[in-house]
C-alpha cells in the first residue's frame, strides 16, 4: 500500500499525459480541423475538466475487480508499446541513426525495469517531480519564437463543414491518454482534490497543450503543418541561441528524459494493478513484461508501424477512459457518490 499527496498525484497525471504526445498531437489535429485547430481544442479542454469532475465525483465507485483490471493491463502494455515505438524511431531519425534501436529500446525499458525493481514505490511515485525544472525551460526556449510568429495565421476560423471538426475533436483525444489512472490512483491521495486544486491541474494541462498548438499554427503556414512529422521539433531547430549549437536536439534530450518518465510509469501502473487485483508481486513477471515490450516494440519501431499504432490506440483508449469506467460505476452504485 502506498499513499500520494496531491502535487504527486497531480505531477503523475501530468506527465503520463503530456508524455510523448505533445511533439506530435498537433500534426494530425491540424490536418484534421486546419485553421480552426485551436478553437477544436478549446472544446477539448472543456471535454477534459468535464470528465476529471466525473472522475472526482464517482471515483468511489470504480471498483474494477480482476477481469477489468487485467483489460487496463492489457491496454496499457498496448500504450507503452505505442509510446515506445514512436519514441525510439523519432530518437533514431533525431539523434542516433546510426545507432541500432534495439540499444536506445533497451536502455529506455532498463530505466523502468531499474526503477520497477529495485527502488521503492515511493522513488517511482516521485519521478515525475524531475520534469518540475524543465516545464519552465521547455516554456522559455518556445516563446524565443515570438518574433517569428504571424498572428493573423489563426484565422479564418470556419464551420460550414461539420466533419473535419468532428475528427479534429477525436484526433486530439491523445491529450487524454492516460487520465484514467484518476480512478485507479484518486483513492490513494491523502489531501483534498476537488474544487481549486483540479482547476488548477486542468489549466497546467491546457496551457500546456493549448500553447504548443498555437505556436505551430502561428509559426508555420497551415497547410505546410501536415508536412512536418514533429513540427515542434522544426521551431525549436530554426531558433539560435549561445550556449547549444542546435536547440531541438537539446529539446530532443529534455523530451527523452519526460517520456522515460511516463514510460516507466506506465509499467509501474501495469505492476501495481497485477499486485493489487491479482495479488501477485512476481518480479519474475515484472521482468518479463519488459523484455516483452523490447521485443514487439523495436518491431514497431518504424515511422509507418508507429504512426498506425499511435492511429489504433486512439480507439481502446476511448473505450478504457469513457465506456468501462462508466459500466463499472453503474455497476456499483450502491457505493458512495
Amino acid at each position: 500500500m502506498f499513499t500520494l499527496s496531491r502535487l504527486q498525484f497531480f505531477l503523475l497525471l501530468f506527465v503520463v499525459q503530456t508524455g510523448t504526445v505533445f511533439v506530435s498531437f498537433q500534426r494530425r489535429l491540424v490536418f484534421e480541423a486546419g485553421t480552426t485547430s485551436w478553437v477544436v481544442f478549446i472544446v477539448v479542454g472543456l471535454m477534459h475538466y468535464v470528465l476529471l469532475l466525473l472522475y472526482e465525483k464517482f471515483y468511489e465507485r470504480f471498483n474494477p475487480g480482476r477481469f477489468v483490471a487485467g483489460l487496463y493491463i492489457a491496454y496499457w502494455t498496448f500504450a507503452i508499446v505505442s509510446f515506445l515505438s514512436y519514441v525510439n524511431y523519432t530518437l533514431s531519425v533525431w539523434i542516433f541513426p546510426n545507432t541500432p534501436q534495439i540499444v536506445t529500446m533497451t536502455l529506455i525499458v532498463g530505466v523502468s525495469l531499474y526503477a520497477n525493481t529495485r527502488t521503492r514505490i515511493e522513488t517511482v511515485i516521485n519521478l515525475p517531480s524531475i520534469i518540475l525544472p524543465l516545464f519552465p525551460i521547455f516554456i522559455v526556449f518556445l516563446f524565443m519564437a515570438m518574433p517569428d510568429l504571424v498572428w493573423t495565421r489563426l484565422f479564418p476560423v470556419e464551420f460550414t463543414e461539420i466533419k473535419p471538426l468532428l475528427r479534429g475533436l477525436f484526433t486530439a483525444q491523445a491529450t487524454f491518454i492516460g487520465i484514467e489512472f484518476y480512478l485507479f490512483l484518486r483513492k490513494y491521495v491523502i489531501q483534498k482534490v476537488k474544487g481549486i486544486p483540479l482547476f488548477i491541474f486542468q489549466f497546467s494541462w491546457f496551457f500546456f497543450f493549448f500553447t504548443i498548438l498555437v505556436f505551430i499554427l502561428l509559426f508555420f503556414p497551415v497547410n505546410s503543418i501536415a508536412m512536418l512529422p514533429e513540427p515542434l521539433l522544426h521551431i525549436l531547430k530554426a531558433q539560435k541561441v549561445t550556449f547549444v549549437e542546435r536547440l531541438d536536439l537539446f529539446f530532443l534530450f529534455i523530451w527523452v528524459i519526460w517520456s522515460v518518465i511516463a514510460i516507466t510509469l506506465y509499467f509501474f501502473m501495469c505492476i501495481q494493478t497485477r499486485r493489487i487485483y491479482f495479488n501477485n508481486e512476481s518480479k519474475l513477471y515484472t521482468v518479463l513484461l519488459h523484455i516483452f515490450i523490447i521485443i514487439i516494440s523495436s518491431y514497431f519501431a518504424t515511422k509507418d508501424r508507429s504512426d498506425l499504432l499511435r492511429q489504433l490506440v486512439m480507439y481502446p483508449h476511448i473505450i478504457f477512459t469513457i465506456l468501462i469506467p462508466s459500466v463499472v460505476i453503474l455497476l456499483n452504485r450502491g457505493g458512495k457518490s
